[in-house]
């Protein structure tokens, strides 16, 4: 990026500083003026692609790295249950002393709780509706909607849980998709 400031200030300096030729009329020579700008340009375009190649050279390094090191880590699913039972401020606690490799190993493990909980809720809610009239309103039934409205509660808490963690790799400015998670399919 220096280097392409650098070529930017040197062209702006030979545009303004009367380098060029003048005709006998006074006037300034257009085509040196023309074929000068058009090799800066090609120069600060040139640096910029290489800039740029180096730059997503390193993020796919950084990313590579990143992942090897989430793989080595394991995010228990009982502990992102567990946290159902505390305060969004305090999973936010939680987060805010987390590395980029902890959050994404997190933000993979929520992927398979939602699909799990979602299972669960499709499978009660199957249940439910296979149920005759009278044993939806008997103890049976109760039961079943007791459980069901419990998985969709635990549903909307992982929810906002994620959502913590989630804002947090995108405070770091890192796009969960780059490690292969997509949660859109539960809202996020």
């Amino acid at each position: 990026m220096k280097k392409l400031g650098l070529l930017l200030m040197a062209a702006a300096f030979v545009l303004g500083s009367g380098f060029f030729k003048k005709n006998e009329d006074g006037s300034y020579d257009t085509d040196a003026m023309k074929k000068q700008a058009s090799e800066v340009t090609a120069q600060a375009t040139a640096e910029a692609d290489k800039i740029s190649k180096q730059a997503d050279e390193m993020s796919e390094k950084a990313v590579k790295k990143a992942k090897k090191t989430v793989a080595s880590m394991d995010v228990k699913k009982e502990e992102i249950l567990a946290d159902l039972n505390k305060s969004l401020a305090e999973i936010k606690q939680k987060v805010s002393g987390m590395d980029t490799a902890k959050l994404v190993a997190y933000a993979n493990k929520y992927t398979e709780v939602f699909a799990d909980n979602k299972d669960q809720i499709a499978d009660y809610t199957a249940k439910l509706k296979d149920l005759k009239w009278t044993e939806k309103m008997g103890s049976k039934g109760k039961e079943l909607k007791e459980q069901l409205e419990g998985y969709q509660a635990q549903y909307e808490g992982l929810k906002g849980q994620c959502t913590v963690y989630m804002n947090k790799l995108k405070s770091y400015g890192i796009d969960p998709a780059a490690f292969g998670i997509d949660l859109s399919a539960y809202g996020l």
